[in-house]
Formats: structure tokens, C-alpha cells, sequence
């Protein structure tokens, strides 16, 4: 019996203290499951994308992503996923399937996935633009909303992803 009441208060206070923890990274989750769960719950998708060895992905990682009022607003209000925009993986988009075209034979891995390029150019001055980091915001049904290219401050962020809650 002493070991049981002994048990329950080493447990306990584990058990209820981590229910309120603060979450201090975003809870970045398949792209297949955020398009599930964005039907099911009603809510938007957001898509991170970067590139390895890439200052300015790292630069909003650090100043940005990792600020905690990004990291609720985006927890709470989207489903997350970060995708690496020279990723080989097969993506559907509007029932299109997309790749990436450099096949893994030729020994580089700098060439763009097509579905980054689909969903994250922008124009800028007339002509059509891809750049990392890029944000990109879809709703429930998979469909593009909106693209956020380049750095965000972590103001700039806030500002400009709020008006995408449901």
C-alpha cells in the first residue's frame, strides 16, 4: 500500500504539471495529415518553406519561428508543416502530381520542387519570383490563399498571418 500512495505522489504532480506546459517550438506535422485534419477541424494549413544552407531560412528559424507568440498563434490556429522547397518527395496538388525533376543520379540537390514553385512564386516589377523562405497559407480544401516570400519579421509575421484565423 505505502508503495502505491508513494507512486501516486511521485506521478502526480508530473501528470499535472505538464498538461499546462508551454509549448516553445511549432508542432510541424506531415502535409497528407494537415490536409486531413484542415477538412475535419475547418481550419487553414500553413506551409513553411526553406532550404538547407539557405541564411535567410535560418535567420527567421531563429528570430522568428522559435518567438513564442509565432509558435501559440501558429499551434493554435493552423496546422504547420515545413517543407524543404528541394524536397524529392511526390506531392498532390489539384490532383496534379509534382516532383522534382533533378533525378537523385545526378549527384545534386539544388534543384527546386515543382509544387514549391506552383504555390510559392510571387510577382514582383512584372515577372514572376521564387525565394526562400516562403510562407504559404491554404485553406481547409487545399486551396491557395495566400504567399508570404522572403524574411518575416517576427512583427511583420504576426501582422500578416492573423487576418488568415478562423
Amino acid at each position: 500500500m505505502k508503495k502505491i500512495i508513494v507512486l501516486l505522489l511521485t506521478i502526480t504532480p508530473i501528470l499535472v504539471f505538464s498538461q499546462g506546459a508551454v509549448k516553445t517550438e511549432i508542432d510541424w506535422i506531415p502535409l497528407e495529415k494537415a490536409k486531413q485534419y484542415a477538412k475535419k477541424y475547418n481550419k487553414n494549413i500553413l506551409i513553411y518553406f526553406f532550404k538547407k544552407d539557405c541564411p535567410y531560412c535560418e535567420e527567421m528559424k531563429r528570430e522568428t519561428l522559435k518567438d513564442i507568440n509565432v509558435v501559440n498563434l501558429i499551434n493554435n490556429n493552423f496546422f504547420p508543416v515545413k517543407i524543404d522547397s528541394r524536397t524529392k518527395d511526390t506531392i498532390i496538388y489539384n490532383g496534379i502530381a509534382y516532383g522534382n525533376q533533378q533525378p537523385e543520379s545526378s549527384g545534386r540537390h539544388d534543384w527546386r520542387h515543382d509544387f514549391y514553385a506552383e504555390v510559392a512564386s510571387f510577382t514582383q516589377n512584372g515577372a514572376s519570383r521564387l525565394t526562400t523562405p516562403s510562407i504559404v497559407i491554404f485553406n481547409n480544401k487545399f486551396e491557395k490563399i495566400n504567399v508570404f516570400p522572403g524574411k518575416q519579421t517576427k512583427l511583420l509575421f504576426l501582422r500578416r498571418v492573423k487576418q488568415y484565423i478562423k
